[in-house]
């Protein structure tokens, strides 16, 4: 069993980042600590509400809790959104929302996991943190193409092109730079990464057959929640670089 001590050592391992942070200018220390405090702070609360709530087997504290996860992973996507974007949370949280009711929805009604604390709610965290990077991928893919095309685009409507047209390209590519690391990822699986999930469970003397069909699972329930959390996402928010009069915002100038 590790003991805090040993806990203590290993997480001066992120001095190494922070060093590197400093000596090349990279302006990440800040955020690094920050983000190993609130890790530290938040996986103290959940783990114990985990075990609560895992008791308790009650299905509107599960759902509250599901709701909680996607409403924080909505959050964290707001500072990578251009500054002309509006309702930036409702936008992601309509998008990881509708991906995570989709993926789970389907695994629920197969019968391929039961409505359990101890096996929806592990698989929801998975869903909104996925969702969460490939939106915020997806937004700043957006905010890049939207700021140094700013020809192309314009060209494109001055010759008629509606906003959906004008912006097909930068839809696309958005979609595609947000969902590349789910696919890269699961191509690897097995050979560069090995699954947390499947590994725990053959530890704990699940037979390895069942571990593998349980991971395989997870993989199709978030692959398909990403590249559905991306799409929703992208396409309710690509029409906020545009003003009613379907012309483009100058982003530089934070209209």
């Amino acid at each position: 069993m590790m003991s805090i001590t040993s806990l203590l050592l290993t997480s001066l391992l992120l001095l190494i980042p922070i060093l590197i942070s400093f000596k090349e200018r990279l302006h990440i220390a800040k955020d690094l600590m920050i983000a190993a405090v609130r890790a530290v702070i938040q996986l103290m609360i959940i783990g114990y509400l985990l075990e609560f709530v895992f008791r308790l087997e009650e299905v509107w504290i599960v759902l509250i809790l599901i709701v909680v996860i996607m409403i924080n992973a909505a959050l964290n996507t707001r500072r990578r959104a251009s500054p002309v974007m509006n309702h930036v949370f409702l936008i992601s949280f309509a998008g990881i929302a509708t991906g995570a009711v989709l993926s789970l929805g389907g695994v629920l009604l197969t019968g391929a996991i039961s409505f359990k604390p101890n096996e929806i709610i592990p698989i929801a965290g998975m869903v909104g943190s996925n969702g969460m990077i490939a939106i915020n991928l997806s937004y700043q893919n957006l905010n890049r193409i939207f700021t140094k095309e700013t020809d192309s685009i314009e060209s494109k409507l001055s010759l008629g092109a509606t906003p959906s047209l004008a912006a097909k390209d930068a839809i696309r590519e958005s979609i595609k730079v947000a969902i590349v690391p789910t696919i890269d990822s699961v191509k690897t699986y097995g050979l560069v990464s090995i699954p947390g999930m499947m590994t725990g469970l053959i530890i704990a003397g699940v037979p390895p057959l069942q571990a593998i069909k349980f991971q395989l699972m997870v993989v199709f329930i978030h692959t398909t929640a990403t590249i559905i959390s991306a799409l929703v996402a992208t396409y309710l928010s690509y029409k906020q670089f545009f003003n009613q009069r379907h012309q483009l915002i100058q982003i530089n100038q934070g209209e």
